[in-house]
């Protein structure tokens, strides 16, 4: 006997929905998946690099200005804005902190906490101090010093009749963080410190800093210095421009030389104060910087395959830890938004997208 065949066709609505569903929960797998990568892959450090910052404890604080790892509220405080990543205050060193992490490429804001507020700059101002000098000076001039370099804080071990060149000041001041280098250097440019920091105050002017007042080229306190977040990271923008500069910054070590008065040779080893080179993906260093008036201050550039932050962070308890902190949420939350943009302007790329199964 012959058996009839039959065939039934699903609605082309119900196929429709069906379909829908489907890249709405590839969509969505994406993106959970997409998110762990970049909790992994943008350097989360919760394992190698805060275990090698906890054992590198004892230099971080030894290298700048003075000892001290407690956060001390600035001079003249003046009330900022704030952009703040949910509930970061709960995770971060100490609400009273400030920063600025920016795009430096768009100048887009993309987190800040009291921008605005005169803080108490420690290091992280020879930042200008290497912009002025520049200005004038040659890698290749040799300084004499004078009695500019007897102050305290990191020093190089110069003395009144000293000759160094300007390459070998400059690697000091960004690697050793040396003080009596950016008194050298200041000295050379414009013949005193004071007439340097009138220099340093015109050009910080100039960049758009509203904020910010210098008294002499290394950090050491004064009542009458400050500068904010906000102004520092427009300082930092434009150190970024100067390739001269930048190649000292990114130093982890330096062998250094120099002559004292009567022709004998010094040599030193040094190395960098910011324990980030070389930890931190993409990190590109820039500055660091501690007083008891400025608390733990660093100043950070990364740049990465997928986009460049730059961030300044003033007054904080854990410098590094918190450095991490913030930028690992940039990397986080840009790498999410990508994707989802991505995945928006085209679902239908899912399915011919491969290794998606």
């Amino acid at each position: 006997m012959r058996q009839d065949r039959y065939s039934f066709s699903k609605p082309r609505s119900r196929a429709k929905f069906r379909k829908t569903k489907f890249i709405v929960l590839l969509l969505t797998i994406v993106v959970i998946g997409y998110a762990g990568y970049s909790y992994i892959s943008s350097g989360k450090p919760a394992g190698d690099i805060l275990a090698f910052l906890a054992n590198k404890s004892s230099g971080i604080q030894t290298v700048d200005s003075q000892k001290n790892s407690q956060n001390s509220l600035p001079n003249s405080p003046q009330e900022g804005n704030s952009t703040d990543p949910d509930q970061w205050f709960d995770t971060l060193s100490t609400e009273d902190e400030s920063y600025v992490l920016i795009d430096p490429s768009t100048q887009h804001l993309i987190y800040s906490h009291n921008p605005d507020l005169q803080r108490a700059p420690a290091s992280t101002q020879k930042l200008l101090t290497g912009l002025v000098a520049m200005k004038t000076l040659k890698e290749t001039d040799v300084v004499k010093v004078g009695n500019e370099v007897i102050l305290e804080g990191s020093q190089l071990g110069l003395k009144p009749g000293d000759e160094i060149s300007v390459h070998d000041l400059l690697t000091a001041l960004y690697v050793h963080s040396a003080n009596d280098a950016a008194a050298a250097l200041a000295v050379k440019t414009s013949g005193s410190i004071e007439a340097f920091a009138e220099e340093m105050n015109k050009y910080a002017v100039s960049l758009g800093c509203q904020n910010s007042h210098f008294t002499n080229p290394h950090g050491l306190p004064d009542p009458n210095q400050y500068t904010s977040a906000r102004d520092l990271s427009k300082i930092a923008g434009e150190f970024l421009k100067n390739e001269d500069l930048m190649k000292y910054v990114k130093q982890t070590k330096a062998h250094l030389q120099w002559k004292d008065g009567q022709g004998g040779l010094h040599e030193a080893d040094v190395e960098t104060t910011n324990h980030l080179l070389g930890i931190y993906p993409g990190s590109q260093g820039l500055k660091t910087g501690t007083t008891t008036a400025a608390g733990q201050c660093l100043v950070s550039y990364v740049s990465r395959a997928d986009g460049d932050y730059l961030l300044v962070l003033l007054g904080s308890q854990q410098r590094f830890r918190d450095t991490i902190q913030l930028l690992d949420k940039a990397w986080e939350e840009e790498r999410g938004s990508a994707a989802l943009k991505g995945l928006a302007a085209d679902p239908q790329s899912l399915l011919s997208s491969p290794g998606i199964f």
